[in-house]
């Protein structure tokens, strides 16, 4: 004998472990049980169906069996007492059979089988610095770029218990610090918004919500959406300096749905994930952008990316291998204190690009070449070649964009740079400065840096010594 029921979280609640066990994590929607007894007849045997599954079997043959539709899509489990909820009539044909289960699903697929999450998320993505061929990234190139821990930005997801009122609300909430809505005179506010600008967080992450739910609906991932929660957002990751801190506010935010939902790098791999962040940022909230920093902050470590055109063109995604952080020498980031707005860099350079200008067109395959190159150096373990090659980024750079696109603030940090035997590039889109030390006796290697810094601080820009991100944040 065989016949078939669906888990009722109502009246089978002797079920709870065995759900635990044959549905995954991620389900939340119901999933069809057939059960019958071993050659034996010693043990009942269960055996489960996704409702996805239970669709695609509509196209088989017309002389199919429950049996041949569930052969290789099930799993199977002893249990002691099957449930009495809700039987089907085995003598059904297969189409009535799907027919009525589609019904039943459709009128319930909403009601979930997993457990409310009830921990708070407090989840990180941290700040870059791209080492080499940047800003070829937004123009079909190669770069190479690196995770660091001094800076980072935190998502905290609330979760909503079942007893609030509010239980299926989603709420964004402001952070007085990272992104106050309250200032304690009018020259305060005055002098936040010509420092950061009038572009605040809460955008992001409402951008960044809608993009995960429309790309899980679209692609069948199943999300609970009865149980709401609280957002917010806290970073120190200096604004407007190129250190890719939009981009790890909307990352930490993503990688908390992920979190809450669910939802494992299976189901969204990693390099799908960085192109889904970077649409938040270019489709949803025309934010000039590439992939480069998505990519790094999704994978973490050190990354060698290859935006091959038609790769991309083809994928969505570029080539991306992981290298090995200890081979990157000791480095160094300086930034300006008060910056400009660092998007308007790539302003006038991206539609030359769009017009097919020979110049700019030559100049993004020389930064790509750059990237091979360094590459090789630091696998073979040559730091002066690398040294020499990021000077050769920064000045690639200057010649394409030209000195007051630049600025004069970052040419000196450079210069700066050069001074004490260090060599300096851009690690984003202008207002800090990478670098690393390249003098022959390594005797003066402190002393050079320690200078370096005081030279800098006393100019009024701030000098960190980087301490590389090794493995996914």
């Amino acid at each position: 004998m065989e016949t078939d029921f669906l888990y009722d979280s109502d009246q089978d609640s002797w079920f709870v472990d065995l759900i635990t066990e044959l549905a995954t994590k991620q389900t939340t929607t119901n999933h069809l049980f057939t059960y019958g007894f071993d050659d034996d007849n010693q043990s009942l045997l269960l055996s489960t169906i996704s409702y996805d599954t239970l669709e695609s079997l509509v196209v088989l043959p017309q002389n199919s069996t429950l049996q041949d539709a569930t052969k290789n899509n099930n799993t199977t489990s002893q249990v002691q007492q099957p449930s009495t909820h809700f039987y089907m009539d085995d003598s059904l044909s297969l189409d009535a059979y799907i027919s009525t289960w589609l019904d039943y699903f459709g009128k319930r697929r909403n009601k979930s089988l997993s457990f409310d999450k009830t921990d708070v998320l407090e989840v990180k993505a941290y700040a870059r610095v791209g080492l080499m061929g940047n800003p070829s990234d937004g123009f079909y190139g190669k770069t190479m770029s690196m995770l660091i821990s001094n800076f980072w930005a935190q998502v905290t997801l609330i979760p909503h218990d079942r007893s609030e009122p509010e239980y299926s609300n989603v709420t964004i909430m402001s952070n007085p610090v990272a992104d106050p809505r309250r200032f304690s005179t009018i020259d305060s506010l005055a002098n936040l918004v010509q420092t950061d600008g009038y572009e605040n967080g809460d955008r992001l992450l409402l951008a960044c919500c809608k993009v995960f739910y429309c790309y899980c609906n679209k692609a069948g991932i199943n999300i609970n959406t009865q149980q709401g929660f609280k957002l917010l957002f806290d970073t120190n990751i200096p604004r407007q300096v190129g250190l890719a801190g939009s981009s790890a506010i909307i990352t930490a935010c993503w990688k908390a749905l992920l979190k809450f939902y669910r939802i494992t790098d299976e189901q969204i791999p990693l390099e799908k994930q960085a192109s889904l962040v970077l649409s938040v940022e270019t489709e949803e909230l025309g934010i000039a952008a590439g992939l480069q920093d998505r990519v790094i902050q999704a994978y973490g470590g050190l990354v060698y990316m290859d935006f091959d055109r038609q790769f991309v063109e083809e994928h969505g995604y570029g080539r991306y291998e992981q290298l090995d952080v200890s081979l990157v020498p000791p480095l160094f980031l300086a930034y300006v204190a008060r910056p400009e707005d660092s998007g308007k860099v790539h302003s006038t350079v991206k539609q030359r690009f769009l017009n097919d200008d020979p110049e700019v067109i030559e100049a993004m395959e020389q930064f790509a070449s750059f990237t091979v190159k360094a590459r090789e150096n630091l696998i073979r373990g040559d730091h002066h070649g690398f040294a020499q090659l990021m000077t050769a980024n920064f000045e690639q750079r200057r010649k394409t964009y030209g000195d007051p696109v630049v600025g004069a603030p970052n040419l000196r940090m450079v210069e700066l740079a050069r001074k004490h035997r260090c060599v300096a590039k851009f690690p984003g889109s202008g207002g800090a400065i990478v670098g690393m030390w390249d003098g022959s006796d390594e005797a003066t290697r402190q002393q050079d840096l320690l200078k370096l810094r005081h030279d800098l601080e006393s100019e009024g820009y701030v000098f960190v010594e980087l301490a590389p991100m090794d493995g996914q944040a």
